[in-house]
This record gives structure tokens, C-alpha cells and sequence, in this order.
């Protein structure tokens, strides 16, 4: 019996198969051999065509990108490097996961919570993978905790959501070769006033988190991440593909929280910027966003940061020529070290200095909260639409340390009814 599965092919049979059939009408019939090698011939014919079909669009689709990754000026350009994470715009959902680092400093407690909300609030819809690096490996009870919650929060379905569990290198979390011990033991008293300024945990997290979190194995295989640390809290329902949202807008950073850094912490570090925009003009974008990381009217830093506890980004960006040569740079100065340069500041800086500005994103319909800090959309049709639970009174967006305000004026952003009247 010979049973047609191409379409195609169906249709070619067709004028094949009538001799051969005792009973045109009847829709089971044994074929003679001669049918038979007529159908397959046209099911052959048929795949050949398919597949000649799929190489010309799979031949176009390269030439394209080769032809995109040349007007964005080569590979060595942040837009140039990402280009085949974009090649996917309106297909397959992307290549994207979340990402927790989960530290000895931090309680079960805090990470089980931050599991629920965001599955509970987005990924029950989407079911994108999660991957947990930790100082060191996890101890299986531990694990077992995890992939229970990530079971419950999908129904009772263990097998829905990926979960991979992988240990951050131990030469990535410590003093590199070229730090000097004794002057960073000092920056750790000069700046006990400020928060974690006397922490050196902190100070190789920030690190890990700039310049190396990107390049671990567990993450190859992504092009998006959505960053999860312990303890924070979503306060509105998402019920659209964030990450497909950023890939067919064509963004690269997403962030809801942003704020003056203390001064003390980034000490000299937008004059080895300027520096580095001097060594390698080229790197720098067309119409960026300094103006977000500098003063009005003035070239004076501002210490505005992305808040990084939460960030939805491109991986490809931090991969990319630039973007590396930009954190060596930075690194070789110590400034982690011998001040408190944190990943938010790297990050923000690189963003800015390194993008055109429109491809960094405000989610203010993204309800959320972190220790002190909150996103609580000011706009009440929002507010409704994704049924929001939190205070608006306590959103930091506008508050006097935030940059928020300075954000919305710079992309001429039309803010919310309200926004200056909160305390």
C-alpha cells in the first residue's frame, strides 16, 4: 500500500494513478508496480523541488545578512555582530532564556520566590528555559527545589520548561593577575558609607556579570536573556513574548529601573571612557545615548545607570568585537576594584556609547520591584490592561535619584498624567 504524505506529490499522482485503479471511486485500492514507481517518482520530484525551494530562500537569507552585516560597517560593529539573531524576525520564537546567578549569599527562599513570579506573571504562556549559574554546585537538594517549583508553576508538567544547572569558573570570580591586592583591601574602607562599598563579593560579582556571564558554554546555544536575581517581584501580568517583542522591534537592551549611582563608586571612570572613545572612534555609534549617561547641555558624567537586576538583552551584543574590547579596556583600569564600577554602570555605559539609542527600551507596562526600588506604571489604562498589583505612589521612575525623567526628555517619551505630582 502507498500512502501520499506530500501534498505535492498527492496532486501529481493523480493523473498517474486513474489507469491503474480497478475502481477509480474507491478510496483504498491496491496499485499495480508500475503505479507504484509512477507515485514515487512523483514524490521524489516533488521533495527535490522542496528542498531546491528551501536552499534559494536559505541562499537569500545569507546574502542578506551578508549585505546587512556590511552596511552596519563589518562584524567588529556592535549592529554588524548581531545581525543573525535578527534574521529570524516573525518565525520561530527566539533563541532566548532566563538567567539566575545564584550566589552563597543568597537564601532559597528568595530564589524560589523569584522562580514563581516570573513563571506565574510570563513564562507559564511561553515555556522558555532557565539557567542557573552558581558559585559553586549546587547541592542537590537544592536542585530538587528548583525543578519542584518550576513543576508546579507549569501545572504539574515537569517536562515543559529546560532548567540547566552550571558552575561559574572559579578564575572568573576572584582578583585578576594584574590587581593590586593591597590598594583594592583600602577601597573597601574608603568606601564602607556607601552600600556594599566594603564588600569584595560584590565587587566579583559586578565583574562576573560585565564581562563574563556572556561567555559561559550553558549559554551558546541563546541569542536572549532575561536576567532573574533573587528576590525580586513582578507586579503585572505579561501576556505577550517579550523576547520576540525585542527581536522583530529590532531592540537590544530592555530595562525598567534606572538611577544616579553614588559618585564615589565610578570615580575616573567616564574619563577612561573618553579615553577609549578616543583609542577606537570607530567603535563608537552614530547617534547614541550619551546624552543619557551625561549632564544636560554639558559633557560631565551624571553616574545614571540601568538598574541590572532586571535586564532583557541581546547576548550577540556582549559577544561582539566591541563590546569586549570595551570591558578589557575598562577592566585593565581596576576601577571594579579600586572604586565600586558595578555591572550596571559597565553595562549602561557600553549600552550607550556603543548602540544608536533607539534600540534601548523602557518597559514601563513591566510591573516590578526590587529591595527598595519599584516600576509601577503610572498610566492607568496600562495599569488595568495588565492587571497590575502595586502602589503607583511608590513607583521610582520620577523620584529625584531616579533617571527616569532625564530618560523620557532625551527620547522626547511623553510622560505619564501625574508623574510630577508623586511624592
Amino acid at each position: 500500500m502507498v500512502t501520499l504524505n506530500h501534498p505535492t506529490a498527492r496532486k501529481m499522482s493523480e493523473e498517474y494513478l486513474t489507469p491503474y485503479l480497478p475502481n477509480a471511486l474507491q478510496p483504498i485500492a491496491k496499485i499495480s508496480a508500475e503505479g507504484q514507481r509512477r507515485i514515487k517518482y512523483a514524490q521524489e520530484e516533488a521533495e527535490l523541488k522542496q528542498s531546491l525551494e528551501e536552499d534559494a530562500i536559505r541562499n537569500a537569507t545569507n546574502n542578506a545578512i551578508k549585505e546587512k552585516i556590511k552596511s552596519f560597517g563589518g562584524n567588529e560593529t556592535t549592529l554588524g555582530y548581531m545581525v543573525p539573531s535578527y534574521a529570524n524576525h516573525g518565525g520561530s520564537p527566539p533563541k532566548a532564556c532566563f538567567v539566575s546567578l545564584i550566589t552563597e549569599r543568597d537564601s532559597m527562599t528568595q530564589i524560589l520566590q523569584s522562580i514563581d513570579e516570573v513563571q506565574v506573571k510570563f513564562n507559564k504562556n511561553f515555556a522558555y528555559p532557565w539557567v542557573f549559574l552558581s558559585q559553586g554546585e549546587l547541592d542537590e537538594t537544592k536542585k530538587e527545589m528548583i525543578k519542584q517549583a518550576m513543576t508546579d508553576s507549569m501545572n504539574g508538567n515537569p517536562e515543559v520548561v529546560d532548567i540547566t544547572f552550571a558552575e561559574i569558573p572559579a578564575a572568573e570570580w576572584e582578583y585578576p593577575e594584574w590587581i593590586e591586592e593591597n590598594k583594592a583591601a583600602d577601597s573597601l574602607i574608603a568606601l564602607a558609607n556607601i552600600p556594599d562599598g566594603d564588600s569584595r563579593a560584590v565587587r566579583y560579582q559586578a565583574r562576573y556579570l560585565a564581562g563574563f556571564f556572556w561567555r559561559h558554554p550553558a549559554l551558546d546555544e541563546f541569542d536572549w536573556y532575561w536576567r532573574v536575581d533573587p528576590g525580586i517581584e513582578l507586579y503585572c501580568d505579561i501576556d505577550y513574548d517579550l523576547f520576540r517583542w525585542m527581536q522583530d522591534k529590532n531592540k537590544v537592551f530592555g530595562f525598567t529601573l534606572s538611577m544616579s549611582e553614588a559618585k564615589e563608586a565610578n570615580e575616573k571612570i567616564w574619563d577612561v571612557t573618553k579615553k577609549f572613545g578616543k583609542d577606537f572612534p570607530k567603535l563608537i555609534a552614530k547617534d547614541n545615548f550619551k546624552a543619557f549617561v551625561t549632564k544636560k547641555d554639558s559633557e560631565d558624567f551624571n553616574n545614571c545607570e540601568f538598574i541590572s537586576n532586571f535586564e532583557i538583552g541581546n547576548l550577540n551584543f556582549y559577544r561582539s568585537p566591541a563590546y569586549r574590547k570595551f570591558f578589557e579596556y575598562i577592566d585593565k583600569e581596576g576601577g571594579i576594584f579600586y572604586w565600586k564600577w558595578s555591572d550596571s554602570i559597565i553595562h549602561t555605559i557600553g549600552l550607550s556609547m556603543l548602540l544608536p539609542k533607539d534600540k534601548i527600551h523602557f518597559f514601563e507596562n513591566v510591573g516590578f520591584h526590587y529591595e527598595k526600588y519599584d516600576n509601577c506604571p503610572l498610566n492607568d489604562d496600562i495599569w488595568n490592561q495588565y492587571n497590575c498589583d502595586c502602589d503607583q505612589g511608590n513607583d521610582f521612575t520620577f523620584k529625584s535619584t531616579s533617571c527616569g525623567e532625564h530618560y523620557f526628555d532625551i527620547v522626547k517619551k511623553d510622560k505619564p498624567e501625574g508623574w510630577n505630582r508623586l511624592p
